[in-house]
This record gives structure tokens, sequence and C-alpha cells, in this order.
């Protein structure tokens, strides 16, 4: 089935570039957006890639066969109670967000998991807001989608073509492996960034030399660490088990490097680069 009347609740750069990623494939599709913020709406109308604006969950929300939550995690819990009662039964709700397992249990608790498949694209930046979308950023990106307990196949063929449709790479897997992958590979590095950035920071002298000395490797590695804050406070606050999991073993890892660096170790760091050089090679770019 082709989603011919989409709508949006949260419209910053994951939603704004779906959204062309939509409008670029399909122009007939109907867009109906709601969010917190005019501005970037009427300028995504100009742009012609929303057909309407909302401020409230209503009528428009119950023409729509396809509703994604584009919000921060903790608020995706209070609209999908509201578009409860409003939505039709044909209607399939996805969300963006980067933990699915809290997600999940909300909507469990909400009697929704037959409406209901989590979603969350592998694509970003550290920009933020529709006026950094962008079509392109779909292209090609992984798309996670968790299907619950209740999810006909039908609905998860439905949105595996919708993923296709915007160039994005469907892959379905459950919430517990999905919330412990994007633990190690995403919430880990984000907070081993920040944590290399505050360092830098508090340690530099009075002439700032470690600033205006760092170059590509800094910049490269704590690039992320200028990510949105209250997003990450609430990534944190909702996937903490599995990020504490994976922050342990990091520490694990560190504590032992620098134990070998104390010790001298002869050898220890050429394998420990040389190991780790030859998984990253195996990454696309």
């Amino acid at each position: 089935m082709s989603f011919n009347h989409i709508g949006f609740i949260g419209f910053g750069l994951i939603g704004g570039s779906i959204a062309r990623a939509v409008k670029q494939s399909r122009p007939e599709c109907t867009i109906t957006v709601l969010s917190r913020s005019l501005t970037p709406l009427e300028e995504a109308v100009k742009d012609g890639v929303v057909n309407h604006i909302c401020t409230e969950i209503g009528d428009s929300f119950a023409q729509c066969d396809l509703i994604l939550i584009c919000t921060p995690v903790v608020s995706i819990t209070e609209y999908l109670s509201k578009l409860k009662p409003v939505i039709s039964n044909q209607c399939l709700i996805t969300d963006v967000g980067s933990v699915k397992g809290y997600i999940h249990d909300a909507v469990k608790a909400l009697d929704m998991e037959q409406q209901f498949i989590g979603g969350h694209p592998m694509a970003g930046s550290q920009l933020t807001g529709y006026a950094n979308s962008s079509a392109e950023m779909m292209a090609g990106a992984k798309y996670i989608i968790t299907p619950t307990a209740k999810s006909t196949t039908e609905q998860v063929k439905d949105l595996e073509d919708f993923i296709l449709e915007i160039k994005s790479e469907p892959v379905v897997m459950d919430v517990e492996t999905h919330d412990i992958s994007v633990a190690g590979i995403s919430h880990v590095p984000h907070l081993s960034a920040c944590a290399l950035t505050n360092m830098v920071q508090n340690n530099d002298n009075e002439q700032h030399y470690m600033h205006m000395l760092a170059a590509g490797g800094f910049k490269d590695t704590t690039r992320i660490a200028a990510s949105s804050p209250e997003m990450w406070e609430q990534i944190c606050a909702t996937n903490g088990k599995a990020i504490s999991l994976m922050l342990s073993k990091y520490i694990d890892i560190l504590t032992e490097m620098k134990a070998h660096i104390d010790s001298k170790t002869p050898g220890y760091i050429e394998n420990a680069f040389a190991h780790s050089r030859e998984y990253r090679n195996t990454f696309d770019e």
C-alpha cells in the first residue's frame, strides 16, 4: 500500500529530510505537519514540502494513513495517547526515536501495538532543524524498524516499501537488539566525544594552546559533541541500561590501555591499532 496522506508530528532535521524525500519521490502525496515552531513549517509550505499546517491533533490527522512522530523520545508517548482516539483503523504510526524499548513499552501500555511499528533512521548530523534538512540525508541510510508483537506482515512490508521509496535501506530487528546496538555505535560515541571535548576544555592552559592547535583528528572525533543537549539528556534517560553496559566495556578497554601505557608494554599499542585498523577498514565510507 502506498501512503497517500502522511502526517508528521515534530518537524526538525529528520522529519524535514524524510518529508523532502517523500515529495521528491511522490509530489502528489499530501503532507500534514504539527510542530511547536511555526516558522519552519511556513518555510516548508513555501518549499512545496508541506501541504497543511496544524496547531493541534484533530481531523487532519484522522485522514492520515501514516503518521511519523519526530519529537524527542520522551514526548513521543504523549503524542501517542493524543493520537489514539483520532486515527483511523487503517492508519499506521511510527517514530524516528533512537531508543525503542521505552517507546514500545508505552505503546503496549496504551494498547496500540496493532497500529505501531518503531522506526529509527540512522541519519543525521550535529546540525538541527528543518533548515538543515535534505532529501539526500536519507539516501542510502540504514533505517531500522522494530515491529510489535501485533504488527502484521503486511504492515511491515508497507513500511519497508515506504523506506525504500525515500531511498533508505530498511533493517528489521527486535527492540532489545536495537537498543544495545545503538548504544554501542551511536550513544557511547556521542558521550565519548562530549567527554573528550570537556577534557580538553578543562585542561587547556591560559594561552588556550589546545584549542589553537586542535586540527583534523580532534575536530573529526569530537564533531558530534555539538549535538543537541536536550536530545542526549533524553536518550540517556531512556536507554540508560544499555548505555551503561556499553560504557562499562569501553571504560574497561581504556583502563587496560592506560595500564599498558604506564607499564610500557612492548607492542601493545601497535597491536591495538592494528586490530582496530583492520576492523575500521571494513566500513563503507
